[in-house]
């Protein structure tokens, strides 16, 4: 028996089922977050503020719309997998896969700006600094990034072990 003769699927329903899994737009609500982790409205405004900047420049080749190439990296991103089966996704090759995360990575990027803004004014540092310890009773907080760890400078004495890293 040759690799060719094998028949992964038993019937056309079961094709049917494998490419309608891969249309992002027929996922009921909880299945799209568990596959991208953000909401199908949040992806929306992404594609909407980014699409532009990555979508293509030609429509010959059937080019890659800019909303599957959002899927294609929000997958990769949501999933930590390789470009090979984030690719497999939405049905491209792991070199495309590469060059489409990294334009919609830079894409995103580039909206920093207008979502991600430190206190500037002492007003502003005071205010932030208050909330953050009205939430989880850390002081002189001025801006946290999800994930990310910043060096501080611990102030010491009793209170130092509530400064240290525990991950």
């Amino acid at each position: 028996m040759n690799f060719t003769d094998l028949n992964v699927f038993d019937s056309d329903d079961d094709m049917d089922d494998l490419l309608l899994r891969r249309q992002p737009k027929e996922f009921d609500d909880l299945e799209f977050f568990k596959r991208f982790r953000l909401q199908k409205g949040t992806v929306h405004l992404l594609i909407s503020q980014i699409e532009e900047r990555i979508k293509a420049p030609t429509l010959r080749n059937k080019a890659i719309s800019p909303a599957t190439k959002v899927f294609l990296a929000l997958r990769f991103y949501a999933t930590g997998s390789m470009l090979i089966t984030a690719g497999d996704f939405t049905g491209v090759s792991k070199t495309s896969a590469c060059n489409i995360v990294t334009q919609v990575t830079d894409a995103i990027a580039r909206l920093r700006p207008i979502y991600v803004r430190f206190p500037e004014t002492q007003a502003e540092i005071l205010s932030t600094k208050q909330t953050f310890y009205g939430i989880a009773r850390f002081p002189y907080v001025v801006g946290a990034i999800d994930c990310t760890h910043v060096r501080i400078q611990s102030p010491g004495g009793n209170e130092a072990e509530r400064y240290r890293n525990q991950s």
